[in-house]
């Protein structure tokens, strides 16, 4: 079971970061890449700012001192964003343990990125905050309820992922096997 789950992510990455798509799923793929891009080189570089000179009591520090850190953790994000980048094109067309292990981390990047990032940007844009001023509710209801929407929303995404793959994958396994009877009758 475990084996057979694991070759069906791997192949599933392999169709998703370099087979054949739709615009629609082109879309559907660039759009998010530009929110985890975006997540992790303002919001992460931000969050470090704040922690260490607001929110963390034993670092708490001067501005410039929380500028070092949120831009340490900028470029460490930017060095991580490029390393993911090298390390998903090297894999492409390419098996084994290490080759699917990286299919499989960055299909637990696409589940992050739908289901938790971008309800969580969503929920944000509404109002909810996990750090409120002094007698502010950091869980408005439309900021709750908005982010659910996208966390359903990600979920229909990735089932349409799912759906498109196997269509398109259906058709070529039967042009695959039209290709090779006529081969073997010719």
């Amino acid at each position: 079971m475990g084996a057979g789950l694991i070759g069906q992510v791997d192949d599933f990455m392999s169709w998703l970061l370099h087979g054949y798509e739709t615009w629609l799923v082109a879309v559907l793929k660039g759009v998010p890449l530009f929110l985890y891009v975006y997540f992790l080189l303002a919001y992460v570089p931000n969050y470090v700012y704040y922690g260490v000179t607001q929110y963390i009591p034993f670092i708490t520090s001067t501005p410039e001192t929380g500028f070092i850190f949120a831009f340490g953790a900028g470029t460490a994000n930017l060095v991580v964003f490029i390393v993911l980048l090298m390390w998903t094109q090297a894999a492409r067309g390419r098996r084994g343990f290490a080759w699917t292990f990286i299919r499989v981390v960055d299909f637990l990047q696409l589940l992050f990125v739908y289901l938790l990032l971008i309800p969580l940007l969503a929920f944000n844009m509404a109002g909810g905050t996990f750090f409120p001023p002094e007698g502010e509710n950091p869980f408005p209801i439309q900021a709750l309820a908005f982010g659910a929407l996208v966390a359903v929303l990600g979920a229909a995404t990735l089932f349409f992922f799912f759906v498109e793959y196997r269509r398109v994958t259906r058709r070529q396994a039967r042009q695959a096997e039209a290709e090779s009877a006529a081969y073997l009758a010719g």
